[in-house]
């Protein structure tokens, strides 16, 4: 919400200047849930703020008593900000109305319903005062009221009577939405993801919510009827999937429109929340009846949640700091998305004005339709020469069931999950492919689910591996058996003897799910991790970011004319910054013995110590067929563009040869390599939060050309992971699937180490994302091309000594 500027013209403007700058930083400090840094700059600048930001300050503090739940703080807080707008402004200013309404959803969120009523009595009248009927604050208006029939308590000892008024309210706050859509001047009766953009609406973001909201209310009501036969919980459920289908092709139509970094945080924050709700909707309706087209929905929602994740924070950064396009055309795009939102809005304007100018409102009507035609073409200019950046930002073509079973060999199943953990109770689906035939499950979880997935990780991660007791390694198998229990046994019988493909969600992404086990030890001896039941054991396992992106990327590619390049930089302890951390480059030795050995089996370009540049990378990449990075890597999972490799720090100046190689850097190299080795990851030990920064970094690769992907989920021992990647460039030379390749190296490893080296943190790191197709020939084929030449000579031979033969006979 926009508020006047009251300029204050007194010897301490100096200090009210500062105070109305240090509230955008509070406002961010609160986006990034900094609560307690947010509350100490408001404490510190609000007596000093003019007026109008002093309103602003408190607004501020009453949101965040309410999120860390200081009910009676949060309460004086909002009430001292009515008090401060009605002074400053009046009991009818639009400016106050917005007050009114912020007050009364949160005494509704408290069930304060009577002093809400009042509260919303007095907006309505404001509004009524000022002759408003439509725009931004009559939708706010409206949508609070149905936020106050949606959280009505019903009392009653009656189910069918429960039932009865609580769909009565449900209904009538879907009614108050539409209505709230309506004044924001979209027409609710025809609407679809191809007839709207921003130009039909006052304000995109809260067009969207308000959809979305509707669709939320249907499933409410859904949940009222238990009994999946009862035709009110399929109607209400038919409702929801039709209200979130058009939600959803509205989010990808509105990342097209939107400009201003707000709004871009509202998308982000409806995107995942829809695509949520779509695959939680769907189950729903599967279990009244199985229909493959609503599957397919739930599916494409999937791939969906997992693009938006990343792909919105990464594209735009992309675009300007990376130059995947000229900055004259991002600059154009920028300006012509602000352009139409405020062409449009001073058309909304003019139409709703007491006396309309309709000459007036023509001239604005056609420059906002030639604002719209310049963006469709720069939208088509982009889409036909820029099209990696266009796809990047824009694409909502996603992958049918139909190819990903076409894509899929007889002996491979592909499991892809959907974790949400953003709604109070944590929900998992699965959706197997496998024979052919696309299934999609719920998998039961609660809060000692995401213990498992946290405890799992961290035993694996752990740098003190050397100091584990007995009583750790328990915790571990128990853990790790769980995981098994709930992600893979429900499909046993399908990944029996079946190379798996696992697509991960959330924090699922920090695990190797070949760590789990399949049988639980006998806990009551000392644990022994050379005979653990290791999943390894019976199946390989390799990852992907998306199906979408799987099998996109799984193209034929040329080769590239050299075969290997290998970086192997030598640290000296170098100190440097990290997620506001102070990180320590430690020497890792074992790297400069890894590439010599691996040398001795593939042809080799090497870039050791000082030579490991950033920019000698920049310069060779596209040359070779393998990139081997035996280096640091630092994986962010706040600012997944920022996860980073550490070239030999050279302290230059020059951005790209700084030493540091970010995922966003990633992104505009051009490879041909068909796999990238990274042999040294850390995702750090911070707290584990959507894994986004491992499978970014994995997904840049992708993206830069490369298809295949070796990674470690954490800095692996220096000897162990010395030892594994000479013996997955052997298995890889035999003409091994580099998932194959892999797992067999870790069984190696894990059959000659020693009880104390078998330890998983030492072999259980190493991840195979993208394309598993082998990179060599294998030596059967040559077998096999000997055998068919031998055959051949064979075969010659006796015919010509058959021909000579009949020779001799006639003579």
């Amino acid at each position: 919400m926009s508020r006047r500027i009251f300029q204050k013209y007194s010897t301490d403007g100096n200090r009210g200047s500062i105070a109305d700058v240090n509230y955008n930083i509070a406002d961010i400090q609160n986006r990034l849930k900094n609560y307690e840094s947010a509350l100490e700059i408001i404490e510190e600048n609000y007596s000093n703020a003019y007026p109008d930001t002093r309103i602003l300050y408190a607004s501020l503090q009453s949101v965040i008593y309410q999120n860390i739940e200081q009910f009676d703080n949060a309460y004086m807080s909002y009430s001292n900000t009515i008090k401060l707008s009605e002074e400053f402004y009046s009991k009818s200013e639009v400016n106050v109305i917005f007050d009114y309404l912020n007050f009364a959803t949160f005494l509704i969120t408290y069930h304060k319903t009577e002093e809400a009523k009042s509260i919303l009595s007095k907006a309505s009248n404001a509004l009524k005062d000022n002759n408003i009927n439509d725009g931004i604050a009559v939708s706010f208006y409206y949508k609070t009221q149905g936020f106050l029939f949606d959280n009505t308590i019903v009392e009653t000892n009656d189910i069918n009577n429960f039932r009865s008024r609580k769909t009565a309210n449900l209904t009538e706050a879907i009614t108050y939405y539409k209505k709230g859509i309506k004044a924001l001047g979209v027409d609710t009766d025809s609407l679809s993801s191809t007839s709207f953009s921003a130009g039909n609406s006052y304000s995109l973001t809260q067009s969207l919510e308000l959809l979305k909201l509707i669709a939320d209310t249907y499933t409410k009501i859904s949940d009222i009827y238990t009994d999946t036969t009862h035709p009110k919980r399929k109607e209400s459920i038919e409702k929801a999937l039709e209200y979130y289908e058009i939600t959803a092709g509205l989010i990808q139509q509105a990342r097209k429109e939107l400009y201003s970094d707000e709004s871009k945080i509202q998308l982000a924050e409806l995107e995942g929340a829809t695509f949520n709700k779509i695959v939680q909707t769907a189950y729903k309706a599967t279990e009244i009846e199985t229909n493959p087209k609503i599957i397919e929905f739930a599916f494409v929602n999937a791939e969906r949640l997992k693009a938006s994740s990343v792909f919105d924070k990464l594209s735009d950064q992309l675009a300007r700091e990376n130059s995947l396009v000229p900055d004259s055309l991002t600059e154009l795009e920028r300006t012509l998305n602000y352009s139409i939102t405020n062409q449009n809005e001073k058309l909304f304007d003019l139409k709703r004005a007491e006396k309309p100018n309709h000459l007036e409102i023509a001239s604005a009507d056609s420059m906002l339709f030639q604002l719209k035609k310049q963006r469709d073409e720069l939208n088509n200019y982009l889409e036909k020469n820029y099209s990696d950046y266009y796809e990047l930002k824009y694409a909502d073509e996603y992958i049918s069931s139909n190819t990903v079973h076409q894509s899929l060999n007889d002996n491979e199943v592909l499991i892809e999950y959907a974790f949400n953990e953003t709604d109070s109770i944590p929900e998992l689906y699965a959706f197997l492919f496998s024979e052919g035939n696309l299934s999609f499950h719920k998998i039961d979880i609660d809060s000692s689910f995401i213990k498992s997935i946290e405890e799992t990780f961290r035993f694996m991660s752990n740098p003190a591996y050397l100091f584990t007791k007995n009583e750790n390694s328990k915790d571990f198998c128990v853990a790790a058996h769980k995981l098994y229990i709930k992600l893979l046994y429900p499909f046993a019988d399908d990944i029996q003897n079946k190379k798996i493909t696992i697509i991960p969600d959330g924090k699922l992404n920090y695990l190797p799910f070949d760590a789990f086990l399949t049988e639980m030890p006998d806990t009551s001896q000392t644990i022994h991790f050379n005979t653990l039941p290791y999943l390894i054991k019976e199946n390989a396992v390799n990852y992907a970011y998306s199906a979408n992106l799987l099998f996109k990327f799984n193209r034929t590619k040329r080769k590239a004319k050299n075969k290997l390049l290998a970086f192997a930089p030598i640290y000296n302890s170098d100190t440097v910054t990290f997620e506001n951390d102070k990180l320590i480059l430690n020497p890792l030795p074992g790297v400069q013995r890894e590439v010599d050995l691996i040398s001795d089996e593939i042809r080799m370009q090497l870039f050791r110590s000082e030579d490991a540049t950033e920019k000698n990378f920049r310069e060779q990449s596209e040359d070779y067929d393998i990139l081997h990075l035996a280096m640091h890597a630092f994986i962010n999972d706040s600012l997944p563009a920022f996860s980073r490799l550490a070239f030999s720090q050279n302290n230059s100046n020059q951005p790209y040869n700084d030493g540091w190689l970010n995922t966003a850097d990633v992104y505009n190299l051009d490879l041909n390599a068909r796999l990238t080795v990274l042999s040294a990851c850390n995702t750090g030990a911070g707290n584990l939060k959507k894994g986004e920064g491992v499978m970014s970094l994995a997904r840049g690769f992708l993206y830069a050309g490369c298809p295949t992907i070796v990674m470690t989920l954490w800095e692996v021992e220096d000897n162990a992971g010395t030892k594994i990647m000479s013996s997955f460039y052997q298995n890889l030379k035999k003409g091994r699937p580099t998932d194959e390749a892999l797992r067999l190296a870790k069984l190696s490893y894990l059959e000659n180490a020693n009880p104390r080296m078998a330890h998983p943190h030492y072999w259980l790191g190493y991840v195979s994302i993208g394309n598993a197709k082998p990179l060599f020939r294998s030596y059967d084929y040559y077998f096999f091309g000997l055998l068919v030449l031998a055959l051949a000579g064979i075969a010659i031979d006796q015919f010509i000594r058959l021909k000579k033969a009949r020779k001799n006979r006639i003579e």
